[in-house]
């Protein structure tokens, strides 16, 4: 008999974008990879969509209100502790002129150093293609 294959646990990823700089933030201690660096987001809530999750979580993370104006790209990764599915969305300020609470940690990084922090693995793709994208 089959087994039933595990299910990915779906995420929303928000890429803020403000003249060519992302906001991200260390993850921290206590957390699954603390010191890494991370885009704001988080798992869905039952009946949410991804989109909808980046929506929240930058709300809850950051204090700040976006919209998605795309996703950007889907990754699935299993990680030693659970298997994912990332939807990171590009993602714009309601408020342009908005700042993050300094008490959230998030700070604008400009699209080419990100290339040069520490990321958990599933985020790979995505840095290296802003990478490209700011170097065009």
């Amino acid at each position: 008999m089959n087994q039933p294959l595990e299910q990915a646990t779906p995420a929303g990823i928000g890429l803020i974008e403000r003249d060519g700089r992302y906001l991200v933030r260390i993850r921290p201690p206590g957390t699954v990879y603390a010191g890494y660096w991370e885009f704001p987001g988080g798992k869905c809530e039952p009946g949410e969509t991804p989109a909808q999750a980046a929506v929240r979580e930058c709300r809850e993370e950051t204090g700040l209100d976006v919209v998605v104006k795309r996703t950007r790209r889907v990754v699935v990764h299993r990680y030693p502790h659970a298997l994912v599915e990332l939807a990171f969305h590009d993602c714009a300020l309601a408020n342009p002129a908005a700042e993050p609470a300094a008490a959230t940690g998030f700070v604008w990084v400009e699209a080419r150093v990100l290339k040069t922090l520490r990321f958990p693995e599933a985020n790979e793709a995505v840095v290296h293609e802003l990478d490209r994208e700011a170097r065009t």
